[in-house]
């Protein structure tokens, strides 16, 4: 190898080191294609009763759970380390929307899930509806699933997706995380996401 050649290489590997360092990381997983879920829409009860589209505003950011009050772990645990991200974020927090969806509106009232929705998020927007398909579509949508049954002692027991999902302004599903995910890493993502759609 020439040392003309042997200096080109060494200047290729150098460049595409540096693009790989400066390459944002992703902690939550994204997809392609986007799954579409601004077609999806279902009654926010603290807003009046009024259909809440999965769409976020105009340059900002929605944040899409679904849940259940009784829910002992995950879903606490999950809403309570995205308020903590949320207000590390500090002004930037208001770009970002919160909707969670209760899959147990049986037990979850109006009253019961608006005080749940925003002892996390005071401006968080409470989706509740009685119509099973449409819920089911509506979860569907997202690839989220839940089932609630009986045990034997006559207990309601229910299982769900635990990801929280991030939904852009033309209705794009464009990240989920997993339940797990670190405070920092929901930080980081939050800002990268807003990144881009400030510079599209």
């Amino acid at each position: 190898m020439t040392r003309a050649s042997a200096l080109l290489v060494a200047l290729l590997m150098f460049v595409t080191a540096c693009g790989a360092e400066d390459e944002p990381v992703l902690a939550g997983t994204e997809l392609e294609p986007n799954f579409d879920v601004g077609r999806q829409s279902l009654p926010a009860v603290n807003r009046g009763g009024e259909d809440f589209a999965f769409r976020a505003d105009e340059g900002e950011l929605l944040l899409v759970y679904f849940a259940f009050t009784n829910c002992p772990d995950f879903c606490p645990t999950t809403l309570s380390d995205a308020r903590f991200a949320y207000d590390e974020l500090g002004e930037r927090a208001t770009d970002i929307d919160v909707a969670v969806v209760t899959i147990d509106p049986d037990r979850d009232t109006e009253e019961i899930l608006t005080s749940y929705v925003e002892a996390f998020f005071p401006d968080g927007i409470a989706l509740r509806t009685e119509d099973q398909d449409r819920l089911r579509e509506t979860a569907f949508a997202f690839g989220a699933d839940y089932r609630i049954t009986e045990n034997e002692e006559g207990e309601t027991e229910v299982g769900h997706t635990t990801r929280l999902f991030a939904v852009d302004e033309t209705g794009a599903m464009i990240l989920s995380w997993p339940f797990g995910v670190t405070i920092d890493d929901y930080v980081n993502d939050f800002n990268i996401l807003l990144d881009r759609i400030e510079a599209a």
